[in-house]
């Protein structure tokens, strides 16, 4: 009945057009939108050229390819989670070498990095791009695609990892050294000034190595956190590159545009409610750039059932949360290209 309703009202339209005279006037047509030019590059200070390393192989995906952004007109997208209670944060536990208040105690004797004075001189920092110093101490970096990775102290070399079997990964606890970045505070300083998809977004993410196709993806795991460039938060597991599941989004501050904002991502293996491990994955900002001001935005707790696929990399239960260290701490950002920078640190924390 519903399609013979439809059948008639249709028939009924054409000849009502038809009768009126057939199509409309190309007068009435509307104009094709003309595309935006790209604005020209604004001069900047001369860039020091670093050393490119060994690219990272497949792009991972960014929300503008699974998630279209909205339209000219079109509202941003509202988010598909509401803020649960808020858990207290943590009890301050002193400042880094930067003054940035530490959220958990330093493991005693752990791995720590920090974004040296001269960043351009630290062997454990690969920013994969050019970076510039600015007038006041932080450092720009235009680029469109960003991956810049911190080390443990022991660095990183893919053929010091034996295997990339998740049961056996698990078992010890990490992937290429027992130093690998495991139970870690990730810290960043950023302020966008420039970016064409604000739907986009900056993830500090660890728990693996590089993200190619290498090995078949396995050493491209990691937790992966996210602050989007409208304001925006939420986590995403990659049990391997690629092969991503996402927490739900949640607000946590207003469009970044123009403005510094600090991010910390937090990840620590915590026992589930039958003793067995699970990683509590925490989001925080800072919203005033203070250092000090830190607000919880995101809290989860990976027991073993959030997504699966990890029989790709020989684990035997699919869901099976990311336990083991990786060699890697990446701080990334796309479609971004414009980005000032400060404050970068990593610190292996007590779990």
């Amino acid at each position: 009945m519903m399609r013979n309703r439809f059948v008639f009202t249709s028939s009924a339209l054409l000849l009502a057009l038809h009768a009126s005279g057939c199509g409309a006037s190309p007068d009435n047509e509307p104009l094709p939108t003309p595309e935006a030019s790209a604005p020209a590059p604004a001069p900047g200070i001369p860039t020091i050229p670093l050393p490119v390393p060994e690219p990272e192989g497949t792009p991972e995906p960014v929300p503008s390819q699974t998630e279209p952004p909205p339209g000219p007109t079109s509202p941003a997208p509202t988010p598909t989670a509401p803020l649960p209670e808020p858990t207290p944060a943590p009890a301050p536990s002193g400042v880094d070498g930067f003054g940035v208040t530490m959220l958990y105690p330093s493991k005693a004797g752990g791995e720590q990095w920090a974004l040296a004075e001269d960043a351009t001189a630290d062997a454990r920092f690969v920013p994969q791009g050019n970076i510039t110093r600015n007038a006041d101490g932080s450092w720009k970096m235009k680029s469109s695609q960003v991956r810049m990775s911190a080390y443990p102290s022991t660095g990183y070399d893919a053929k010091q990892i034996a295997t990339y079997d998740r049961d056996v990964l698990a078992s010890r606890g990490y992937m290429q050294a027992a130093n690998d970045w495991k139970n870690v505070e990730m810290t960043g300083f950023v302020k966008v000034n420039a970016a064409s998809n604000t739907q986009d977004n900056f993830a500090w993410y660890a728990r693996g190595g590089k993200h190619n196709n290498n090995s078949q993806g396995c050493e491209g795991s990691s937790y992966k956190g996210g602050l989007h460039y409208d304001g925006r938060v939420r986590f995403e597991k990659e049990t391997w590159h690629v092969s991503y599941d996402q927490g739900a989004y949640r607000p946590a501050t207003t469009p970044l545009l123009g403005r510094w904002v600090g991010f910390k991502a937090v990840m620590r293996n915590v026992p589930d409610a039958n003793g067995a491990e699970a990683v509590k994955l925490e989001l925080y900002v800072n919203e005033n750039a203070d250092k000090v001001t830190w607000k919880k935005v995101y809290d989860m707790t990976d027991a073993g059932d959030w997504g699966g696929d990890a029989q790709h990399c020989g684990g035997s239960v699919g869901a099976m949360p990311i336990t083991w260290g990786g060699p890697i701490a990446t701080f990334r950002w796309d479609n971004a290209n414009d980005v000032d920078f400060k404050w970068m640190s990593v610190r292996e924390v007590q779990p």
